[in-house]
């Protein structure tokens, strides 16, 4: 069975260190890196499958979020 769930908050977490490195202000740093810990929280506030759910599209929304936010940086991701 492929482990579809951590591949994708593993691309997630790659989207997210690149967007942190790209990133010009303390500010946009500090956003990049906070969205993770409260989605992380989510998990532990909300135990069980509704909580993993959204644990999972949290972190879906927020590997898009770093893509968008890379596309507006000026870099080409094909």
């Amino acid at each position: 069975m492929i482990p579809y769930a951590a591949i994708g908050i593993g691309i997630a977490v790659i989207f997210g260190v690149w967007a942190f490195i790209v990133a010009d202000t303390v500010k946009e740093r500090v956003v990049i890196a906070g969205i993770p810990i409260v989605v992380f929280l989510i998990r532990l506030v909300f135990p069980g499958p509704a909580g993993q759910l959204v644990f999972l599209i949290g972190w879906m929304l927020y590997g898009l979020g770093c893509i968008v936010y890379l596309r507006y940086s000026g870099l080409e991701i094909r």
